[in-house]
């Protein structure tokens, strides 16, 4: 297989897509101080009020992302095979996701409360780690809201996936290709409905029914450039189609707050149409043969894309420990160190820790992995 063609599939565009969706996540959690005056300051605010008061949409166009792959891989394994096989699919899962994700558990569990009483501070309560344990820390946030140990509360989304990969792939396997289309914008349909009926931002955010309307978008993506006349269509879009869904998206990204708390607008509705302009990029970036508005080819951008899984878990150790050795050096003070300095450190010990993770922990699980993959990317 290792020299087929047909069994290889690559979207390199989309390692730069994820890239950015991690740095939307990590200066949305960035820019942490206490101190009042610097919180009122017009620079902080326009950085953290309004440049990423959306930042955590990144999570959105991550699932959007992750339907789409996911989708696309698992159809191309069905049309050449014939069959999915799901259970070599839960196994190349468990083998990505679960090293780092329990890993991070046990930090947060274990760690974050011993280190917080080794800096004289006072551990919160106790989590509930059934929530942690079973994937369902979605939950435990809509129910329970932040838990203590802020390094656990980003493994939600993480939570909502593994609840995708374990029901998709049996879908995808018991309905014929034909039918794939009509199961996409079914599943679209009922989270819009479900959004609709719950009218709570919250739950629109966290719920797993919602979360299943981007997964589902990204796979609806997926079915349009698997087939054929629309893979072309896509590849020779006009210019100005390309940078008018980039536009849309990002006009949607810096105005979903307003529209939220000005317009009234229905969060579910605007989950749904954020997650359908997310599909037209992730379409963009994957099919269209020009050049305005991609992504370049590099090498850095890539490799963050690569490893993005571990910035986005990691992250917030990141910036805690960037927030920690401020506070001590004495250099928070100032609205500038707060902007720029913080960010930068926060990013280099993320990158670090991250890279480490990759490379020396993570890796041997990978190279488990292809064992089982049909398809590779």
């Amino acid at each position: 297989m290792a020299g087929d063609p047909s069994s290889r599939v690559s979207f390199p565009r989309l390692d730069g897509l994820r890239a950015l969706c991690f740095f939307s996540v990590f200066f949305t959690h960035g820019f942490y101080t206490e101190d009042k005056a610097i919180m009122a300051h017009p620079l902080r605010h326009f950085v953290k009020g309004f440049l990423f008061a959306s930042g955590d949409l990144g999570v959105n166009v991550f699932f959007v992302l992750s339907g789409f792959l996911i989708t696309y891989l698992l159809m191309r394994e069905r049309q050449m095979r014939g069959t999915i096989h799901v259970p070599h699919f839960w196994i190349r899962r468990l083998l990505r996701i679960w090293p780092l994700y329990f890993a991070c558990v046990a930090f947060g569990v274990l760690g974050f409360p011993l280190i917080k009483s080794a800096l004289g501070q006072v551990p919160g309560g106790p989590v509930d780690i059934r929530y942690y344990i079973f994937f369902a820390s979605n939950f435990d946030l809509l129910y329970h809201g932040l838990p203590d140990s802020s390094c656990l509360a980003v493994l939600w989304s993480i939570a909502v996936e593994e609840q995708f990969y374990l029901v998709w792939p049996v879908l995808l396997f018991l309905l014929p290709l034909r039918a794939y289309p009509y199961l996409f914008i079914g599943v679209i349909l009922s989270a819009l409905g479900f959004n609709l009926v719950v009218h709570d931002s919250d739950t629109t955010m966290l719920h797993t029914f919602s979360c299943m309307g981007d997964l589902a978008m990204g796979a609806l993506a997926a079915w349009v450039l698997s087939q054929e006349d629309l893979a072309r269509r896509i590849a020779q879009w006009p210019a100005w189609v390309v940078v008018s869904a980039h536009a849309g998206f990002i006009i949607l990204y810096l105005a979903r707050g307003p529209l939220i708390e000005k317009v009234d607008a229905d969060p579910g509705m605007l989950r749904m149409l954020i997650a359908l302009a997310a599909a037209t990029v992730v379409l963009c970036q994957a099919g269209w043969k020009g050049r305005a508005c991609m992504l370049p080819d590099l090498p850095w951008l890539n490799y963050l894309g690569r490893i993005s899984y571990g910035l986005y878990c990691l992250h917030l150790i990141g910036i805690l420990t960037a927030v920690q050795l401020m506070r001590m050096a004495h250099v928070d003070h100032n609205v500038w160190q707060i902007v720029f300095l913080q960010p930068l450190i926060a990013f280099a010990i993320t990158l670090l820790i991250a890279s480490v993770s990759y490379r020396y922990y993570e890796a041997p699980f990978l190279r488990l992995k292809q064992r089982f993959a049909k398809i590779r990317r």
